[in-house]
C-alpha cells in the first residue's frame, strides 16, 4: 500500500482551467447570459493551501488540524479585499477554504467585475448534483439483514467491536435523527436531551430549480430533517441499532450529518458547504472560522452523483474533486457509491464515483451476484481507465429506516452498498483505534482482504475472472478479515517486492512465499503456475510468467519458507504497478529511472536530524521535526578525568549523534566517514548535488561533503593542541530526554587515545582528498586545515601507541575502544590515506609493511566486516608510485575471495539464500542490516574498482538483491526505513530505538501511535537471532519487579531471518538489539544505494559548453602537451616521465598551441579513453580516469586507432577552470583542470 493520493490538487487543477479555457477567467457559459439574468456562480481564487506536509503528519485530530488551519489561513488572507467589494456592495455571498471561493448570485455585469480581480483564477457555473437512483422493493421481516451477513458484521461485533468511538458522517438529503434505529447513535443525544450543535447542518437554503412548492423541512434547518427517505435509510445500515432489530453495520457508532440535497437534488456550492463542515463542524449560527476539527468524523458516506444533465461539466467537477480530497488528506475515508448506470463497461460515468481519491462501492444481491444496475468500471472520463469500483457490497433490497412514521423499507442501488462499506471502516477502527486518520491503510485493508468475486464482461482488457475487475473491483467487503488485518501488526504480505520498485533495465524479481515455520506460519499459500503484473491505477495486466520454485520445494531454513519466483525483468515500462497471483497482491511499487532518489535524499537527510548543537528548522527539517539546538552545554564541556577543573572545559560542539542516544564517538564515526567518502569517490554521480536540503545547500559544495564537514569540525574540536584526539563525548547515566533540545544531562569529554588520533587521522586526510576536487575556495582552505590535522593526529598517535580508554561503565553507553589489532588497521587505514594526501613514501612504506596482517591477507578472504580496511588496501592499489606486487596482491586476494569463498559470488551463483541477498547463519548478529549492506558493498567494489568487468551483470544484480531486501524483500515483508510510507513504502518499520522518538512519545514514538513517528529514513539494526531479555530478566533478579520481562516472540524463537519485531522499549526488553539505528548502519545503506543513483542533473559543475571528440587525444610532439589555467590565469602543464608518472608544473614562458580552446570544455566522449602523450623517451603514456576515479597514466604499445592528433602545439586551454572532461568505464564523466597552486582537481560533471 502506498499514499496513492496525496497531492498539491491546485497544480492539476490550475493547468486543468488552462487547458479547457486558456487565458480567460470567465466560464464561457456565463458570456451567455442576458444583461438582467442571474446565476448562481462559484468565484474560485488563484491561491491555494500547501497541505503537502500532512503526508508525515499521523493521527486523525493532528491531520485535521492542520489542514483545518492552513486551508483557513490561507482563504482568510486572499478573499479580504472581494469580500470587502461584496459587503459595500451589499451582496450576499458565502465563502468557502475547502475550496478558496465564493458562492453568489451575480448578472453578467458583476461577474466581469469580480472576474477582474488579479485574485480570482475562474468564475464558473454552480453545477446540479442529484442523488443516486433507488429502487424500492418489498419489505422484509424483522431480522438480521442478508448484508451484514454477508460481509460477516456479526462475527465482528461477538469480537466486542461494534464501532464504538468511532463517528461516521452522512451528506444526503437529511436525516430522521430520531428515528427508533438513529436516536441513540447521533452523537448530538446524551439519552435524554439533544444538542444539534456540530453534529448537524443544513446546506439547503431554497428550493432547488427542479423543485416546486416548499420544501416539507423547510430550509436552513436547525435540527436534521429528511425531506426524501434516501439519507435515513443509508443512516440506518451504517449505525442502526434497536433490541432484537440490528440493521447498522456498526451499531455502537455514532453518526453526524449534513443535508446537501433539497429532495434530492444539490448543487456545487451546497456539496462543498458539506464537505467543509465536516472538516470542522461548527454550531448552527456559527461560521466556517468558528469550527472545531478535532469533530471531523472517521468516515464520511456519499451516495449520491452529478451526471452531465444535472450541471457537471470538464471544469466544476475537478472543483468537486479538490474539496473531496482536502477532506480526505485530512484523515477522513470518503465513501461513494459508485452509480446505477448499469450494464455494460465504462458505465462509471458520474463524479464523484469516478475519482481515484474516492473509495467507489458496486452493489451485489444475496447470493454475491453483480446487480443488475451496478455501474462498471474503467473510468473513461480523464483517459486514465483506472478501474472501478473499488469494492462491492450488498446494495439490492436492503432493509433499512425511512422517515415515514418512522418504519422501514427495502431498497436497492449502489446508495445502499455504500453505506455497509462506511460501516465497515467504523469497525475496523474501532478494532484499531490507531488507525483513525490512516485513509490509505485503511482503503488497503479494505481491498485486500476481499472476498474476491468473478463475471461479467472483459473491460478495458480485464476478464470478468481476475482480481480487480472492473465489474466487482477487489470483491465484496469481508470484515473480518478486515478486522483481522487490523489488529494483525505482525502481518507479512505474501508477495514481497521492492516497495520503492524498479529501474526499468535492471532485474526485477518478486518473490512469493509460504511461511512453513515462524510467527506467520499459519498464513499458508500456494501459488499458480503463473502470476501477474498489473497497473496499479486501470489494474491491467501488463505482464504474465510462470513462477519458478526455489530448490525443489524446499523450505528455506534462514526464514522458514518456501519460495517461488516471479521474474518480470523484461517489463520495461515506467509507471506504478503491483504483483498478483489469484486474489494475493503485493505491495504497489515504482518502475522508474529516478525510482531511488527521493529515498537517497531521506536516507542522507538523517544525518541533519543527528547533528548536535543546532536547531532543526524548516525547511531542512521535515514538518514534525522541528528542535531547537540541543547539547549547547557541550561548548564548556567537562573532562571526564577532572571535572572539577576549569580551565579544562573544552569547546566539542557539533558533530553527530552516533546512534539512538546521545553520545559521540571519534572511533564509531571512523566507519560511518570512510564509508560515505569512500562513496563520494566512487560513486560521484550520487553525490553531485547540492541541493539535498540541508542548511548549507546552494554554497558550491557537494551536499554530502557539508555534512562530512559538520562531523570533520567537531573532530577538529576534539583534537588537542599536541595532535592527540579526545576519544568521546557523552554521559555518565543513561538519558531519555525527548526531543535533543531537552537534554540538559551534564556531559563529558574522554581522554585522548591512540586509536581515536588514528581514526580521525585517516577521516582528516580522506576528507582533504575529496575537499581538494572541490575548485571552491572555501573547499580548498579547508582542504589544508584537514592536512595539518591529519599528520598531527597521525604523529600523536605513533608517539604515543598504547593510550587506550575503556569507558564502558564509566562514561556514554557503549565500549568505544578498540583491539589492539583494530588500532594496527587504523593506522594502516590512515598510512594510505597519507599517502594518497601527501605522496610521502614513510606512508607507503608502512602500508606494504603491514597490509599483510590485516585479517583480509592472513584469512585471503573479503567478509563484510572492517570495511574500511578492504576498501582502503583497494583503494591504494590505484595510487600512482605503488609497488606493483603489493597492487597485485591486494587486487587478487580480493578478486579471488569474491569470485571462490563459498559464502561471496558463490553463494549467489547457487542460489543459497532464497531471498537472494545472501549473509551466513554465523553473520547475522546485532547490526544485520549493516552487516547486510556491507556485504554487498564488498561485491560494489569488486565491480566499482573494476576487478573482473566481464562479472559486472552479475555483480549489479547481487548487489541491487541487497537493496530489495533492505526496501522489504524479505521475509518479515518490512522496509527497514522508518516511516517511508510517504515515499510509497507502504509497510516500513514504525518506530527505531531513539531517545528522540522513545517509545510512548506522543508526538514521534511509533508512526502508529503519535503525531509524527520517527523521523524518515532511518535504518535499523535489522535481524538478530542472538537477541534476548536484559540479564536481569534472565536471573530472576528484576522479574518478579517487572512485567516487562517477557519473552517476545517474535524475535524469540524464530527462524534466523523473522528475528525481528517493530517496537522500541528499552529496560529491560532492550530492544536496542534489534531496531536502534546508528550512523555506520546509515552509511553502509548510503553506499550501496549511491551505485543506483544519479544526480549529475543537479551537479553544480556542469558545463554545457563542453565541445566533443572521439577516441584519444594524441599530443603527438614532445615536449608538447596539455597545458591548463588556473582561476588566477596561471598556467600549469601536465607531462609524464619515462616511468609514466604525471607531473604539473608551472609554465612561465608562452604557449604555442595547437588547439586552443577560448573558453569551455573538451569531452571524449568514449569510455576509458584520454590524453596521450610522450615521454622523454619518446614512449606512449595515456592519461585516463582509472577505476577508482583517479587520474592515471598506462604505457600504451602503439597508437589506438581511433584518435585525434594535435601537432606543433599544446592542447591549450586558456578559459579558467576549464578543461578536459574523460569518462570512466562505468560512464561517470570528471573534469580535469587546476588549482593556483599547480594541483590537479578531479571533479565528477555532467555528460551533457
Amino acid at each position: 500500500m502506498c499514499s496513492k493520493f496525496l497531492v498539491n490538487f491546485f497544480i492539476i487543477l490550475s493547468s486543468f482551467i488552462m487547458q479547457v479555457y486558456g487565458q480567460a477567467n470567465i466560464d464561457p457559459k456565463l458570456l451567455n447570459m442576458t444583461e438582467n439574468e442571474f446565476k448562481s456562480v462559484f468565484v474560485v481564487l488563484k491561491p491555494k493551501a500547501d497541505i503537502s506536509a500532512v503526508k508525515t503528519i499521523k493521527g486523525k485530530e493532528n491531520k485535521t488540524k492542520f489542514v483545518y488551519n492552513e486551508l483557513l489561513e490561507v482563504a482568510e488572507k486572499s478573499q479580504s479585499s472581494i469580500s470587502l467589494f461584496l459587503k459595500q456592495n451589499h451582496i450576499y455571498f458565502r465563502s468557502y477554504y475547502i475550496v478558496n471561493a465564493f458562492a453568489i448570485k451575480a448578472n453578467k455585469a458583476l461577474i466581469k467585475k469580480l472576474a477582474a480581480f488579479e485574485e480570482v483564477e475562474i468564475i464558473m457555473e454552480d453545477g446540479l448534483f442529484i442523488m443516486a437512483d433507488i429502487q424500492k422493493e418489498k419489505n422484509s421481516d424483522r431480522t438480521v439483514t442478508y448484508g451484514l451477513q454477508n460481509i460477516k458484521a456479526p462475527q465482528v461485533w461477538s469480537q466486542g467491536f461494534r464501532g464504538q468511538n468511532v463517528v461516521i458522517g452522512g451528506q444526503d438529503t437529511g436525516y430522521k435523527w430520531d428515528h427508533e434505529q438513529l436516536r441513540d447513535r447521533y452523537r448530538g443525544w446524551n439519552g435524554t436531551t439533544a444538542n444539534h450543535h456540530y453534529n448537524w447542518h443544513d446546506a439547503i437554503d431554497e428550493n432547488h430549480p427542479m423543485h416546486s412548492g416548499n420544501n416539507p423541512c423547510g430550509y436552513t434547518l436547525s435540527i436534521p430533517c429528511d425531506d426524501h427517505n434516501h439519507g435515513t435509510h443509508t443512516m440506518g445500515t451504517m449505525v442502526g441499532n434497536i433490541t432484537n432489530d440490528t440493521i447498522g453495520v456498526a451499531p455502537e457508532a455514532k453518526w453526524i450529518g449534513c443535508r446537501n440535497m433539497e429532495r434530492g437534488y444539490g448543487s456545487l456550492s451546497t456539496y462543498v458547504e458539506c464537505f467543509e463542515w465536516f472538516l470542522a463542524p461548527y454550531a448552527y449560527g456559527d461560521g466556517p472560522e468558528d469550527g472545531d476539527p478535532t469533530k471531523m468524523p472517521h468516515v464520511i458516506n456519499n451516495s449520491w452523483g452529478c451526471p452531465p444533465v444535472e450541471g457537471c461539466n470538464a471544469l466544476n467537477i475537478y472543483m468537486m474533486e479538490e474539496a473531496m480530497m482536502n477532506l480526505r488528506n485530512a484523515g477522513c475515508v470518503i465513501v461513494v457509491s459508485n452509480g446505477n448506470s448499469g450494464g455494460t463497461c465504462s458505465t462509471t460515468f458520474d463524479p464523484p464515483a469516478f475519482f481515484e481519491g474516492s473509495f467507489s462501492v458496486g452493489a451485489t444481491n444475496s447470493s454475491n451476484g453483480i446487480a443488475n444496475f451496478s455501474s462498471k468500471g474503467p473510468v473513461t472520463f480523464d483517459n486514465s481507465n483506472r478501474l472501478k469500483p473499488n469494492v462491492c457490497a450488498p446494495g439490492v433490497a436492503v432493509r433499512s429506516s425511512i422517515v415515514y412514521n418512522g418504519t422501514y423499507a427495502n431498497y436497492s442501488g449502489t446508495s445502499m452498498a455504500g453505506p455497509h462499506v462506511a460501516g465497515a471502516v467504523a469497525l475496523i477502527i474501532s478494532a484499531n483505534p490507531n488507525l483513525a486518520g490512516e485513509v490509505d491503510q485503511i482503503e488497503d485493508i479494505l481491498e485486500k482482504t476481499t472476498l474476491p468475486l468473478f463475471g461479467g464482461s472483459i473491460c478495458n482488457g480485464i476478464p470478468g475472472t481476475a482480481t480487480p475487475n472492473n465489474t466487482y473491483g477487489y470483491g465484496l467487503i469481508d470484515v473480518q478479515k478486515a478486522v483481522a488485518r487490523a489488529l494483525d501488526s505482525l502481518f507479512v504480505p505474501i508477495i514481497k517486492v521492492d516497495q520503492f520498485g524498479y529501474k526499468p533495465t535492471e532485474q526485477k524479481i518478486a518473490i512469493l512465499s509460504n511461511p512453513i515455520t515462524g510467527f506467520n506460519q499459519n498464513d499458508m499459500f500456494t501459488p499458480g503456475t503463473s502470476a501477474v503484473l498489473r497497473n496499479a491505477i486501470t489494474h491491467q495486466i501488463v505482464f504474465t510468467a510462470n513462477v519458478s520454485q526455489w530448490n525443489s520445494g524446499a523450505t528455506h531454513t534462514q526464514s522458514g519458507d518456501q519460495i517461488w519466483y516471479f521474474d518480470f525483468s523484461s517489463f520495461t515500462t515506467p509507471g506504478k504497478y503491483y504483483v498478483s497471483s489469484g486474489s494475493t497482491h503485493s505491495e504497489n511499487f515504482d518502475i522508474n529511472d529516478t525510482v531511488y532518489h527521493n529515498i537517497f535524499k531521506a536516507a542522507f537527510k538523517t544525518y541533519y536530524y543527528q547533528r548536535c548543537g543546532i536547531a532543526k528548522n524548516a525547511p531542512f527539517a521535515h514538518s514534525g521535526f522541528i528542535d531547537g539546538a540541543c547539547h549547547l552545554a557541550d561548548t564548556l564541556c567537562l573532562n571526564f578525568l577532572n571535572p572539577g577543573v576549569e580551565r579544562l572545559k573544552r569547546n566539542v560542539s557539533g558533530g553527530w549523534h552516533d546512534a539512538g542516544d546521545y553520545n559521540k564517538y571519534v572511533n564509531f564515526a571512523y566507519a560511518s566517514v570512510i564509508d560515505l567518502l569512500m562513496s563520494f569517490q566512487l560513486h560521484p554521480q550520487a553525490w553531485a548535488s547540492d541541493q539535498m536540503g540541508i542548511p548549507e545547500s546552494g554554497n558550491g559544495i557537494p551536499d554530502l561533503l557539508d555534512e562530512i564537514k559538520y562531523e570533520t569540525d567537531w573532530l577538529l574540536k576534539m583534537q588537542d593542541n599536541d595532535g592527540g584526539v579526545f576519544s568521546l563525548v557523552g554521559v555518565q547515566n543513561y538519558t531519555t530526554a525527548s526531543p535533543p533540545s531537552a537534554d540538559n544531562s551534564l556531559r563529558y569529554y574522554g581522554p585522548k587515545t591512540t586509536s581515536a588520533s588514528f581514526s580521525a587521522s585517516a577521516m582528516f586526510a580522506l576528507a582533504s582528498s575529496q575537499f581538494r576536487k572541490i575548485n571552491v575556495p572555501g573547499a580548498q582552505q579547508y582542504a589544508l586545515i584537514l592536512d595539518t590535522a591529519a599528520v598531527e593526529a597521525y604523529t600523536w598517535a605513533v608517539n604515543n601507541p598504547n593510550t587506550i580508554f575503556n569507558n564502558s561503565g564509566l562514561l556514554a553507553a557503549g565500549e568505544q575502544e578498540t583491539s589492539v589489532y583494530e588500532r594496527s588497521m587504523r593506522k594502516l587505514v590512515a598510512s594510505v590515506f597519507l599517502y594518497d594526501l601527501t605522496g610521502n613514501s614513510t606512508y607507503r612504506t608502512y602500508v606494504e609493511t603491514n597490509y599483510l596482517q590485516s585479517n583480509f591477507k592472513q584469512w585471503n578472504t573479503v567478509y563484510p566486516f572492517e570495511i574500511p580496511t578492504q576498501l582502503a588496501l583497494l583503494y591504494y592499489t590505484f595510487l600512482p608510485g605503488v609497488t606493483p606486487s603489493v597492487s597485485s596482491d591486494i587486487k587478487n586476494t580480493f578478486r579471488n575471495s569474491i569470485e571462490t569463498t563459498n559464502d561471496n559470488l558463490p553463494a549467489h551463483t547457487n542460489q543459497n539464500d532464497a531471498y537472494r541477498s545472501f549473509l551466513s547463519d554465523a553473520n547475522h548478529t546485532w547490526g544485520s542490516n549493516r552487516t547486510k549492506t556491507s556485504m554487498g558493498n564488498l561485491f560494489a567494489a569488486y565491480k566499482e574498482f573494476g576487478l573482473n568487468p566481464s562479472n559486472n551483470a552479475a555483480i549489479n544484480a547481487i548487489t541491487n538483491n541487497y537493496i530489495h531486501y533492505i526496501h522489504g524483500r524479505n521475509p518479515v515483508g518490512l522496509c527497514f526505513l522508518t516511516n517511508m510510507e510517504h515515499l510509497n513504502a507502504g509497510k516500513s518499520i514504525n518506530t527505531v530505538y531513539h531517545n528522540w522518538f522513545r517509545h510512548g512519545h506522543n508526538l514521534w514514538g511509533d508512526v502508529r501511535r503519535s503525531t509524527y513517528g520517527p523521523a524518515p529514513g532511518f535504518l535499523s539494526g535489522g535481524v538478530n537471532p542472538s537477541y534476548d531479555l536484559d540479564p536481569c530478566c534472565l536471573t530472576n533478579t528484576c522479574g518478579i519487579y517487572n512485567p516487562d520481562c517477557i519473552q517476545l516472540q517474535p524475535p524469540k524463537q524464530q527462524p534466523i531471518l523473522k528475528s525481528y519485531l517493530d517496537w522500541n522499549r528499552g529496560y529491560p526488553q532492550n530492544s536496542w538489539q534489534i531496531t536502534e539505528p546508528a550512523i555506520y548502519y546509515q552509511s553502509a545503506y548510503l553506499f550501496l544505494l549511491a551505485g543506483k543513483v544519479n544526480f549529475s542533473g543537479e551537479n553544480i559543475n556542469s558545463d554545457t559548453k563542453a565541445k566533443q571528440i572521439s577516441g584519444d587525444i594524441d599530443v603527438a610532439t614532445y615536449p608538447k602537451s596539455m597545458v591548463l589555467t588556473s582561476p588566477d590565469f596561471s598556467k600549469f602543464r601536465l607531462s609524464v616521465d619515462n616511468s609514466g608518472l604525471l607531473m604539473v608544473v608551472q609554465e612561465t614562458n608562452p604557449i604555442v598551441p595547437s588547439i586552443k580552446l577560448m573558453s569551455g570544455n573538451l569531452l571524449i566522449v568514449e569510455s576509458a579513453k584520454g590524453l596521450i602523450l610522450r615521454a622523454p623517451d619518446n614512449t606512449l603514456w595515456r592519461l585516463y580516469i582509472n577505476a577508482a576515479g583517479i587520474v592515471s597514466t598506462e604505457s600504451l604499445p602503439f597508437l589506438p586507432s581511433v584518435h585525434t592528433k594535435i601537432t606543433g602545439g599544446d592542447l591549450f586551454f586558456e578559459s579558467q577552470n576549464a578543461g578536459v572532461i574523460l569518462k570512466d568505464l562505468d560512464g561517470i564523466c570528471y573534469k580535469i583542470s587546476v588549482t593556483n597552486t599547480g594541483r590537479l582537481i578531479v571533479q565528477s560533471v555532467s555528460c551533457t
